[in-house]
């Protein structure tokens, strides 16, 4: 009788009664017996009484009923449900006899524990075992091959099925079908799905969900349509599902009749789908319905707050996305990574940075995803300091750093002018993608070291990696920085003869730059006019540049003729166009191009560079007063230009492109960004420390000749990223060799 009151309350999950019960057994002089056990360890397991359970397991032994095999099987059950399953194990290694029951318990601990490896090897040691696995047992190993997505040891693991002569149920069928889903085998999911005749919700829910996972949106919707015709009515589940391949299609029309489904059928109270319906609102468009409901729901969640910020922030208000963060009771690891996210896309990198910081103190740990957004913005500071610590974080905080996270640190270390970091980073990764390996050759151009980015371009086929159209942007660019034309010229045949890819409008954009470069404005003429699509303001801006390079104002004069009056818009065209007349002394034409300018509310970007000092950017632009360092920034600017005229240094000042005298010319190149930003390098960086600056625009002539004297007058590496390439100056020389 007391047995049956603990199983009752075992079943009903009342873990304090049923141990009250057993209590009153022991106290009244009722000795518990190899049925008591199960239960109460049943009560304890469903109520993760993980202590009571302790005690009781010390119980057992001592009135020696530990070796009962039931008892045992109870025992790896609860240990399993209560996360200890190194407990369990250790009860499983010591029994001296075991049944189908012992092992498909530990089985599916292992499987509900993240730990499906284990799973999946005890099942084949149960097998050698002689022991025929039951249906429990295989729904919980092909589980486990679900998590582990490897479609050929699943197929192993289904052998069993037919050699065991189970029969296939539904929930067989379900477990089966969500495995190959997740091992990518839609097909084999789908023909088992077909083949079912007593398909209920839970297999229709299991097929519809995978789908919407794998964004096959089209093919979700199909099964839900199904369901509608001939199968059982949906439910919330399936309602999600299907909102979310709404979603993904765009498709208001259908999300509205979702939405209404929801309505009709009472599902509006559940948190997950005001949750989804927002989201759903928003990639659709309609940003004000994906409000409404948020505003209506009377139990907003941290998931309800993140769907509506990442709805903002898709559509482009950060703004309004930033009030909400502010706003939010509580925020969440997503909360944080989706306003850190949006800041870098925005191009707000000192206040993404920020925001990390704010996040550090706020106790949220950060992630893999958030050191890909910390990352991205280190290095389009380029603050090496800073990004030296990101890395150093992610190795102390044990974040996993997979290829994603690999490909954005060795972009970061390239970016921030540290090659030898960017390489280390690169060939510690355990895995390489294509992207991988158009860091690393990025890396290399920016560097100047076209023909190890070349190398590397060969070492990623070697390794059986696919190129792709990107890859051969970075090894074209690493030509044209490295005067590599012959084999430039050869990587842009290979593309179309050897990987069948169709060169595009920025592949002939790399080569025009390439041809440019070099000198061969003919060359590249030639190759403009025989493009297969019309040439655009990127095409014509590398042409220019190298007509500037090489003082050929005749060559850019035809290509002005030819440029398209859509390219005539762009602010670089103009730009380019005017300085080259500049440079000539065509005071006309440039007052001509920059009335033009003037005209069409075109605005030129003035030039500005940055630098990290103690972990603080400074920003210094051309021709500016404002800065408050600027009381000690110019006193250093004169003493390095006396001390650089003393060693010979004559400003070129072809590079000032205004009608106006020697001495005003003169002023006005010594105030370019790059100098200013050197100079306060030289008064707040330690003696023979580098001084490293980020420019937005190319460097002139004479900025690189003043940069490669400093570095040797006052023994410093001076590095600046321009916005071509890195140029390290040491002891009046530049990595470049004057090739830029």
């Amino acid at each position: 009788m007391l047995n049956c009151l603990i199983r009752g309350y075992s079943h009903a999950g009342l873990v304090d009664e049923a141990i009250r019960i057993l209590l009153e057994m022991v106290t009244e002089g009722v000795a518990p017996d190899n049925f008591t056990f199960p239960f109460v360890l049943s009560a304890c397991a469903k109520g993760v009484a993980y202590v009571e359970g302790i005690q009781i397991h010390g119980f057992i032994v001592k009135m020696g009923l530990g070796e009962d095999v039931f008892i045992e099987n109870s025992l790896i059950h609860f240990y399993c449900e209560c996360w200890e399953v190194g407990k369990g194990r250790k009860v499983f290694d010591e029994m001296p006899e075991r049944n189908i029951v012992s092992w498909t318990s530990l089985i599916c601990g292992y499987g509900r524990r993240d730990l499906p490896k284990e799973a999946v090897g005890l099942f084949f040691e149960m097998v050698e075992a002689g022991i025929r696995p039951n249906p429990v047992t295989m729904v919980c190993v092909i589980s486990a091959c679900a998590k582990l997505q490897n479609l050929e040891l699943a197929e192993r693991v289904c052998g069993y099925i037919g050699e065991s002569g189970l029969k296939v149920n539904t929930v067989l069928v379900n477990a089966l079908v969500d495995m190959y889903m997740k091992c990518g085998a839609n097909d084999s999911a789908k023909r088992l799905f077909d083949e079912c005749v007593d398909r209920n919700l839970v297999l229709y829910n299991t097929i519809l969900s995978n789908y919407a996972r794998q964004g096959l949106a089209r093919e979700a919707l199909s099964i839900m349509n199904e369901m509608l015709r001939q199968g059982p009515p949906p439910d919330r589940v399936t309602l999600l599902s299907a909102i979310s391949a709404s979603a993904d299609l765009g498709d208001l029309l259908l999300g509205k009749q979702c939405h209404g489904y929801v309505l009709r059928n009472g599902l509006e109270g559940w948190d997950s789908i005001s949750n989804v319906l927002i989201d759903m609102y928003m990639k659709c468009g309609k940003q004000d319905l994906g409000c409404k409901i948020f505003d209506l729901m009377s139990n907003k969640t941290v998931v309800s707050w993140n769907s509506l910020i990442a709805g903002l922030v898709r559509n482009g208000e950060l703004g309004s996305a930033w009030g909400i963060f502010n706003e939010m009771p509580e925020s969440d690891l997503v909360s944080w990574n989706t306003m850190i996210g949006a800041l870098v896309q925005e191009s707000s990198f000192e206040d993404a940075i920020e925001l990390f910081r704010r996040m550090q103190s706020s106790g949220i740990k950060a992630d893999k995803v958030t050191m890909v957004s910390v990352a991205s913005a280190c290095g389009y500071l380029g603050a090496l300091d800073l990004a030296k610590w990101t890395y150093s974080y992610i190795q102390e905080n044990e974040i996993k750093c997979d290829m994603l996270l690999g490909t954005a640190l060795v972009d970061m270390f390239a970016r921030c002018g540290d090659p030898q970091s960017a390489m280390l980073v690169f060939y510690g990764m355990t895995e390489r993608d294509v992207s991988a390996w158009t860091a690393a050759i990025g890396a290399m151009a920016m560097e100047g070291n076209g023909q190890r980015a070349v190398e590397l371009f060969y070492e990623m086929l070697r390794k059986g990696v696919k190129p792709d159209e990107v890859v051969f942007i970075g090894v074209l660019a690493a030509c044209s920085h490295g005067g590599l034309v012959e084999q430039g010229l050869q990587m842009f045949r290979e593309m179309k003869e050897n990987h069948g890819i169709s060169p595009q409008i920025v592949h002939y954009g790399c080569l025009v730059d390439l041809l440019g470069r070099a000198g061969s404005l003919d060359q590249a003429l030639d190759l403009i006019k025989s493009m297969p699509m019309e040439p655009n303001d990127a095409v014509w801006g590398a042409f220019l540049a190298a007509c500037r390079t090489h003082k050929n104002d005749k060559m850019a004069a035809i290509a002005a003729e030819m440029i398209t009056e859509s390219a005539h818009e762009r602010t670089g065209i103009h730009v380019l166009l005017s300085n080259i007349y500049a440079s000539a002394g065509k005071w006309t034409d440039v007052a001509r191009v920059r009335l033009s300018m003037k005209e069409k509310g075109v605005r030129k970007v003035p030039g500005s560079s940055s630098i990290e000092v103690n972990g603080t950017i400074h920003e210094f632009t051309s021709g500016d007063e404002s800065h408050p360092e600027t009381t000690r920034v110019n006193p250093m600017l004169h003493e390095i230009n006396c001390r650089l005229k003393d060693a010979g240094h004559i400003p070129d000042l072809t590079n000032v492109l205004l009608d106006v005298n020697e001495q005003e010319k003169e002023f006005l190149l010594s105030r370019h960004s790059e100098k200013l930003a050197i100079a306060f390098g030289l008064i707040t960086t330690s003696q023979g420390m580098p001084v490293r600056v980020v420019k937005n625009l190319r460097m002139c002539s004479d900025c690189h000749s003043f940069a490669k004297l400093v570095s040797k007058v006052y023994d410093r590496e001076i590095v600046v990223r321009d916005n071509n390439r890195f140029h390290f100056f040491r002891q009046g020389l530049c990595s470049c060799s004057d090739y830029w």
